[in-house]
């Protein structure tokens, strides 16, 4: 899977990164991912509710607020979004 995580202070993107892991949607696949990314990034781990996930799962996006992190940041939101690989099918013509 290949994510594409921001973080964003008011509307300006302050850092981001693509992520690409081996990853899937289950629960706990989601959480390592989250915590690589985290750390990757250097930030605190958020806590991540079944809500977040199914976000992702349904919108290919989900994002954290500050309410979401144990410690406190100085960002205004943590975004992450997957980034699908759309692989262009050639022309077909049917007659």
């Amino acid at each position: 899977m290949k994510v594409w995580a921001k973080i964003t202070k008011g509307d300006k993107l302050v850092k981001d990164l693509i992520f690409e892991g081996d990853y899937t949607l289950k629960p706990a696949d989601y959480q390592s991912m989250l915590q690589e990314i985290a750390y990757r990034l250097d930030i605190a781990t958020p806590i991540s509710l079944e809500s977040h996930l199914k976000h992702f799962e349904k919108f290919n996006r989900t994002k954290y607020l500050p309410r979401d992190f144990v410690e406190e940041v100085d960002f205004t939101s943590f975004i992450l979004e997957r980034v699908l690989d759309e692989k262009k099918k050639p022309n077909q013509f049917y007659i």
